[in-house]
């Protein structure tokens, strides 16, 4: 990872849902997630093979999205 996208990425650390761990606050903040809403560019399944993101954070980045009205991109059948 390059200098600045090292530096955006502690940057925006603070701003994430901090009940994840931080590996996968890491792994989202390197796909440019960050905040609730930048969810909706993904798939479930997408979110679901990330390095980091297990059942129980799934769960949870899920349950948030639904309370705040954000849904996961559709999947492609």
């Amino acid at each position: 990872m390059d200098i600045l996208k090292t530096n955006i990425v502690k940057e925006k650390a603070n701003e994430f849902p901090q009940y994840l761990a931080k590996p996968a606050q890491e792994t989202l903040l390197t796909k440019g997630v960050f905040i609730l809403n930048d969810l909706s560019r993904f798939t479930k399944s997408e979110i679901k093979a990330l390095k980091g993101i297990g059942p129980e954070a799934f769960a949870k980045i899920q349950s948030d999205l639904w309370d705040e009205g954000i849904s996961f991109k559709k999947e492609k059948h």
